[in-house]
């Protein structure tokens, strides 16, 4: 099942997915404290008061996806119930890059006999690209690395920076590949130019600045602006999609004590010992 596990940590554990309507916060936390059955009984309930709601019937594609990934017996069950959903949410919002996106992952990361089908993770790609060219690009590109493609993907995420020089999603895409190569100063330099960029509501402009000061940790350079821009993190107003605030305070921490301010990087992580979340208390601990 780690076709599952790549598709839910595209769609669900991003911070504040469900951070619009308090329907979708309940879902959210149900999820979060992995109270999986209340998270199903939640969806199925709002799909049949909304059935025309695409955002029901994406979200419900997630909560089943999450129930595939629990499951044995009922696996497959829960995985033709979660691409009826994405498929549902398309159908409803065709012009939706976000529920297009949800359905060709599903497509592409899930085995065929649980419904993943390439042909139709190609033609919802091609839908993307009709409606957001840069999107669609990086659609393929995602496409052509799950095939081991990796030069057809270099190159397809070259012409696409090329051609969309300022759109902050690209260059963020760009520098977290390169952050994962443990290219640093690539990274840098792509997180650099998206921050500066335009992205449709903010969030990759937001997330560039994360992403400097993460680099900054990973790299152990450029401390200095890794600060600046996690300060400058930590000022926005809205935080929706993104690491909460306690990442961008670990990461701060990190970098006051690689450039040798113990006393100030311990004040900080002090503060985040109460802070409930369990993969950061991990992080801590180490």
């Amino acid at each position: 099942m780690r076709w599952l596990l790549f598709l839910l940590t595209t769609l669900v554990f991003a911070p504040g997915v469900y951070a619009e309507v308090e329907t979708k916060q309940v879902i959210q936390q149900q999820l979060a404290d992995g109270s999986l059955d209340s998270a199903e009984d939640s969806v199925e309930e709002w799909v049949k008061k909304e059935p025309e709601n695409a955002e029901a019937w994406h979200t419900r594609g997630v909560v089943m996806a999450q129930q595939a990934q629990n499951a044995f017996f009922s696996a497959m069950s829960y995985a033709g119930k979660s691409v009826d959903s994405f498929e549902k949410a398309v159908e409803l919002a065709p012009d939706s890059i976000k529920y297009r996106r949800a359905l060709m992952q599903f497509y592409l990361m899930a085995p065929s006999i649980a419904g993943g089908d390439d042909e139709k993770a190609l033609a919802q790609i091609e839908k993307m690209m009709a409606l957001d060219p840069a999107q669609g690009a990086l659609a393929k590109v995602g496409y052509f690395r799950k095939h081991e493609k990796m030069t057809e993907a270099e190159s397809l995420l070259e012409e696409t920076i090329a051609a969309h020089p300022d759109n902050a999603d690209v260059l963020l895409y760009a520098g977290l590949q390169k952050q994962r190569a443990e290219e640093f100063d690539a990274a840098f330099t792509l997180f650099e130019r998206a921050k500066a960029g335009v992205s449709d509501d903010g969030s990759a402009v937001s997330m560039a600045l994360y992403q400097i000061g993460k680099t900054a940790v990973l790299a152990e350079s450029h401390i200095d602006a890794g600060i600046a821009a996690l300060n400058n993190y930590l000022e926005k107003a809205s935080l929706e999609n993104l690491p909460e605030p306690h990442w961008a305070q670990f990461r701060k921490a990190q970098l006051l004590a690689l450039k040798g301010d113990t006393e100030t990087s311990e004040q900080l992580l002090a503060e985040l010992k109460g802070v409930d979340d369990k993969e950061l208390q991990e992080q801590l601990a180490q």
